[in-house]
Parts: structure tokens; sequence; C-alpha cells
């Protein structure tokens, strides 16, 4: 069937016009400065589809899509890695971060991370992990930004610089009304859009699929006996080093992401925070396992699409009616969209936070925070139109978070532990986790084990070599000998 354009539009509208609504509920119920995040006092269900949606980013509809359909079911294998990365995060970490955050004030992972400090180096974490935030998030933006195109383009048939100048005005629009608190809310409204769309999508192609199964098996046989192997690297070490860099950078993402840190900053409590963990992790592996399962079923089904990432659009663009489809679109955005909007508003927290004068943070910080995002949006955009057809979303997005994981996890950990540590051994503990994920992965090692994996490893072993001796503990956000 073709496409029912007004149909679509009117679904695509309607959810349109509730994230809007549920940016703008989020700005008016929004708890104001205070003591940090801790004063927005998030429930678990708000703290975990939020998350979530967040973290779930255009990758999951454009990315594990292409990767199921270029390389099959080896890629399922990702997701599962990621899952027990979550499983070690979620035992150890949210609650802590919660606690911490409370205790602190803090606001934006550079607050987190100089907490307490007061040596001659804390300045220099402070504009070192900015840096950091702004260049790794600008990355992964980006990668919103070019997946949000190829949605745009794939549902409405515009033209490539149309289509991405649509999508980053809407997503800048409401991420500039919203604020935090309207992230969150806009944010879980499109976590239900995404279970709804995911339901959809997997039950649809499953009956494509059983409507013609010898179509499909010749399709599938025709794609080659890679495409069918079960595990990455087809062989037992690369898979364990798939697995184990793969883990880490799950654990490296969760403490390294401010749009996902902020979330458990802004938690009622600890328990509360802590009890989010398998909303979090439910939603996280149900969306990816199923759309890298969606691209190894479409292999079968439509065998010559040109451009993998946009398979979810262009199957329903052939095989659904416009109700449909409408829903799909809707969740396609949605996913983009909830990503998109975290993104740019934790960059937005770092630069008002962390480099403007805490004096004119006060006089006018709803204003610092609108311009801020508006300005973010209209670099990173261009960024997009720059890089669109010289990266995939995968490669933007797996790059921009490991790096960030290899450079912030580890110095998070020693904070929220209570490690022994300096303002001079956080600094070269970000530092050298930066600098080994970037010489790692361009010499090549990245494609055995993940760069975020070493990163942290080396910068814990560095803040742990940099405080030995120093006999330094941490109690209520302060640091003493």
């Amino acid at each position: 069937m073709g496409w029912n354009i007004s149909g679509v539009e009117i679904i695509f509208l309607s959810t349109l016009s509730l994230t809007f609504f549920a940016a703008y509920l989020g700005r008016q119920h929004s708890k104001g400065r205070g003591k940090g995040l801790a004063d927005e006092k998030l429930n678990k269900w708000l703290i975990g589809l939020s998350a979530g949606a967040t973290a779930n980013s255009g990758f999951i509809v454009t990315g594990a899509v292409g990767l199921g359909y270029s390389f099959g079911p080896q890629w399922l294998f990702l997701p599962i890695s990621w899952f027990l990365g979550d499983l070690i995060f979620w035992k150890f970490f949210p609650q802590r971060i919660n606690a911490f955050g409370r205790e602190s004030g803090a606001t934006t992972l550079s607050e987190l991370l100089s907490s307490g400090l007061q040596g001659r180096y804390t300045k220099f974490i402070s504009i070192l992990v900015t840096i950091l935030i702004l260049v790794c998030l600008g990355g992964y933006t980006t990668a919103q930004w070019i997946a949000g195109q190829k949605f745009v383009t794939g549902a409405f048939q515009f033209s490539t610089q149309a289509s991405l100048l649509l999508f980053t005005v809407l997503i800048v629009a409401y991420s500039s009304i919203g604020g935090f608190r309207g992230s969150v809310y806009a944010d879980t409204v499109q976590a239900i859009i995404r279970i709804i769309g995911t339901f959809i999508a997997i039950g649809l192609i499953g009956w494509v699929v059983i409507s013609d199964l010898e179509t499909f098996s010749s399709n599938i046989e025709n794609a080659g006996i890679s495409f069918s192997q079960i595990l990455p690297g087809n062989s037992l070490f690369a898979f364990i080093a798939f697995v184990l860099g793969f883990g880490f950078a799950a654990i490296g993402f969760g403490l390294g992401q401010p749009q996902l840190v902020s979330r458990y900053l802004a938690g009622n409590s600890p328990e509360d925070t802590k009890a989010a963990k398998w909303i979090y992790i439910g939603f996280i592996q149900f969306t990816w396992i199923s759309m890298t399962l969606f691209g190894v079923l479409l292999r079968g089904v439509m065998p010559d699409v040109a451009d993998p990432e946009t398979g979810l659009s262009v199957f329903f663009a052939s095989y659904a009616g416009s109700i449909v489809t409408g829903i799909i679109v809707a969740d396609i955005f949605s996913t983009i969209a909830a990503t998109s909007n975290s993104l740019l508003v934790a960059m937005a927290q770092s630069v008002v936070h962390d480099i403007l004068p805490k004096g004119v943070q006060s006089k006018s910080h709803k204003f610092l925070m609108t311009t801020t995002v508006l300005c973010l949006g209209i670099i990173t955009m261009g960024c997009a139109l720059f890089l669109n057809n010289e990266s995939s979303v995968f490669e933007l997005a797996i790059g921009s978070v490991s790096l960030m994981g290899a450079g912030l996890a580890a110095p998070v950990v020693v904070k929220i532990v209570g490690l022994p540590h300096t303002d001079k051994s956080i600094l070269v503990s970000i530092l050298v986790g930066v600098l080994s994920a970037v010489v790692w992965k361009y010499s090549g090692y990245s494609r055995l084990l993940n760069e975020a994996a070493i990163g942290i490893i080396l910068g814990l072993l560095s803040n742990y070599m940099m405080s030995t001796g120093k006999n330094l503990y941490v109690k209520d956000g302060k640091e003493s000998a």
C-alpha cells in the first residue's frame, strides 16, 4: 500500500502536540534550582522511562535496524552485552549518584566531580569535563540529527536539507520550552509511544514473514553464510572480547552520560532511584532486541533496501495503511527526539552552570538555558549537514558514547564510592581515560575490545596510583586527610 499522507500527518502532528504540551507542563512543574537537581524529586517511573527513552536514541530505530539488516543475528549480542553491563551498573551506582547529589547539590557532572575539591587543579577539572561533554555530546547530538533526517526523508519524501532543518527546528523548539523537567516529561510520553510502536513493528513484520515463508527463506539464504553466523567475529575469543567491550561501554554509558546522570541526581530518594532498575533495563532491552530482530527479518522481506538505517520507515511505507504508518512515524520521531532533547538540555546545563559566572546564572537562568539550547542546536545541525554523507548513526553514536565513558566513568566511580582521591588524581584520571581510549581506537584495537573498557580500567588505575599514600577519605561531600 502507498502512503496516505493526510492520515500519517494527523497522527504525527498529534504526537508533536502532545510532546510540546508535556514539555510545557514540565516547565510549569519545575521545582526551581534549589539544591541542585535533588529538588526535582522524580519517582521511579519518571526516572526509568525518561532515562530509557534518553538512552534509546536514534540508534535504536536506525542503527540497530541497519546492523540487523546488514550483518544478521550476531548483532543481537550487542544489547545482550549491554544488558550485562547494565546489571553491574544498576547494582552499585544509581542510588549512590542520587545520594551524592543530595549531599553535594550537584546539577552537572562537572559539579559532581569537583565537589569537595579545593586544590589548584579543581578549575581545570571543571573546564576539561565541560569540554569533553560538549565535544562528545555534540557528536552524539549530530548522530540524532542525521537519524532524524533519515526518518523525515523516508516518511515524507522531503529533501535531505529540508528534512534535517525540519527535524532540528522541532526538537530545538520544545527543548527550549521545557527545560530539565520538561525534558523528563516529554521523554516519558515518548517512551510509551516507543513501546506501542515496537509491538506493532514486530507484530507486522512477523505476519509478513509467516505469510510468505518461501520467499523469506530464499532471501535469507541469498544474504550469504556470514549473515547467518551467530557469534560476533565468528570465534570464541572475538565473542568474549565483544561482550566484555560493550559490557564496559554500558557501564561507562551509565556513569559518563550527563543526560542520564541528571535523571539519577533528580530522583526522589536513593531508594526510588534504585527501584527504577527494571523499568529502565526492561525498556532498553525490549526495544533494542526488537529493532535488531526487525532488521534481521527485514532482510528476508525486502532484500534491496538502499540504506538499511531507513529500513523501519521504508517497510511501513510499503506494507502498512495510514493509521499504522502514522503510529510508526510518531514512534520513530519520539525515539530520536527523546535523546536529542535530553542531549541539548544536558549540554546547556553544562554551559550555564559550569562556564558562566554564578551571578549571571542566578539572575537569568531560564533565559540562559533557552538561548544556549538554541545556539547548540544550530551548531550541531551545521555539523550534521557537514557529516551527513560521511558517517553512519552507529559510528557517531557509539564513538561519542565510548569516548565519554572512557573519560568520565572512572572518576565518577571514585567520587560516588568514596575512593581516595585528590584534585590532581581526578584530573589525571580523566586525561588518561580519554587519551588511552583515543590511542586504542585509532590503533585499530577497538574492533577487538571497545575503547571504553581501556579508558575505564586505566582511569581507575591512574587515580589509585596518584592518590596512593595520601590517606584521603570523603565525608559529607568534602575531602579530608
